[in-house]
């Protein structure tokens, strides 16, 4: 097989394959003698067809994959040979091609076009001038997490009318449209917060109640989306798809959360037995605590800004036509052009990010190793099983859930992901030496939401 490589652009290029006989004719002759060992047709024995009807019957087919099979092949082995770094993959080009004889198969030639991923270096210097965003930690922020702490550890007792921020328990019947209760329909018993009900209509229809009151309520309103709905009636989402009308609540419990004191039982709870002696101390742990939650933030944010710092700095173009040509021609569902040029802006962004990202981890070593991602799932497994109170593996049976989850291609993408994240975080923060920038709480979450 002879590939032979044409320039055609800044980021494109054309590969020319041409195959002899001489390629592919052992792979069609051994694929053709197994066809004829489990050939069965009338009037000859199995095994025992001829070769000509055989090659009448599925030679071209077997011809056609064999063909396919010798260039998928060696067009993966040239790219790697020649570190060729491509963007989607080759694509087949069919002009100025001369047409193959299948029938009278010969000498074949194709054309395959290539995207090519673009060269440039990045500087990652403290010039880039990005500052570390620490979220300022305020009395009021800590007040409201000690009031969630007194909360989370209270007593939960029975009501006899609900509040605000009550739990009911009840069922909840799917009705007609003329409000009667629909016969065959969903009847499920369902647990509501009320404090976490989205739709402000729904929470005061709902408060006041007391038990065996019902209250005609809208699923959807009840609910904080499909996922959430499905749970409530005890349905997939499937069903809650074709959901039409209202439901019934018939309140059957009534649970209200009373909150612990502020005092040492709290500081007991939330940090071991005599971790903390005062209120004092214990506000001091609280906005520590607050404070280390906000750092992993930080972390986060800060290397979105460095990421985002060096795209705004490191121009590049992409193979635009060939990339839209790739995206139309692989889509899962049809797409028109329109829709393609409508979307495309948003797909090389994001193509863009993700190749300077690629680029800043191969030019200072931040991949993730065989070594790491194999003690990251074994960290993974023992704090899973520590959560869970079970017995933690060890040795073979260790190696072996560990085994499973490096066999899972998403779970390698996730560990993968998580250690190169952490890897830019550390290399941003010891390279760059950022100065730390105060901001508000409002603004900080701000910063996490649009970076």
């Amino acid at each position: 097989m002879h590939i032979e490589r044409e320039e055609t652009g800044n980021l494109t290029a054309t590969l020319k394959v041409k195959l002899s006989p001489e390629d592919y004719s052992p792979g069609v002759e051994k694929a053709l003698k197994e066809q004829r060992k489990t050939a069965v047709l009338p009037g000859f024995r199995p095994g025992q067809v001829p070769m000509s009807i055989i090659k009448k019957r599925v030679g071209r087919a077997v011809l056609v994959n064999e063909v396919e099979r010798l260039i998928d092949a060696n067009l993966r082995d040239y790219l790697h040979s020649n570190a060729i770094r491509v963007l989607g993959q080759p694509l087949p080009k069919n002009e100025d091609i001369p047409s193959n004889d299948w029938e009278q198969p010969g000498d074949f030639q194709f054309a395959y076009e290539l995207g090519l991923a673009p060269s440039f270096e990045v500087d990652l210097s403290d010039r880039l001038g990005v500052e570390y965003p620490v979220a300022e930690i305020t009395d009021e922020l800590v007040q409201l997490e000690i009031t969630d702490m007194q909360r989370r550890f209270g007593t939960v007792e029975d009501a006899e009318v609900s509040e605000e921020k009550d739990m009911l328990l009840g069922d909840l019947i799917e009705l007609n449209a003329d409000g009667s209760i629909k016969e065959g329909g969903i009847m499920n018993r369902a647990t509501m917060s009320l404090e976490f009900i989205p739709d402000e209509a729904s929470r005061k229809a709902l408060t006041g109640k007391t038990k065996g009151d019902e209250v005609v309520v809208d699923p959807y309103k009840v609910s904080r989306d499909q996922e959430d709905l499905a749970r409530m009636l005890g349905v997939d989402q499937d069903r809650v798809q074709q959901l039409e009308g209202n439901f019934l609540f018939r309140v059957a419990e009534i649970k209200r959360m009373l909150p612990v004191a502020l005092g040492q039982e709290l500081y007991d709870r939330v940090y071991g037995k005599d971790a903390v002696a005062d209120e004092a101390g214990f506000r001091a742990k609280v906005k520590e605590g607050l404070e280390n939650m906000f750092r992993r933030d930080s972390d986060r944010i800060f290397r979105r800004m460095v990421m985002k710092k060096l795209n705004e700095n490191t121009p590049f173009e992409l193979p635009d036509r060939f990339l839209k040509r790739w995206i139309r021609e692989t889509s899962k569902n049809p797409v028109t052009p329109e829709q393609v040029e409508e979307s495309y802006t948003e797909y090389a962004n994001g193509l863009k990010r993700q190749l300077l990202e690629e680029r800043v981890v191969e030019k200072y070593g931040l991949e993730a190793k065989g070594e790491e991602m194999d003690a990251f799932a074994k960290r993974y497994i023992v704090d899973q099983f520590m959560q869970y109170g079970m017995p933690i593996p060890e040795g073979e049976q260790l190696q072996q859930l560990t085994a499973r989850i490096l066999g899972d291609r998403e779970q390698i993408g996730r560990i993968r992901g998580t250690i190169v994240e952490q890897k830019l975080i550390t290399h941003f923060k010891a390279l760059l030496s950022p100065k730390e920038s105060k901001v508000s709480y409002e603004a900080f979450v701000n910063l996490a939401g649009t970076t």
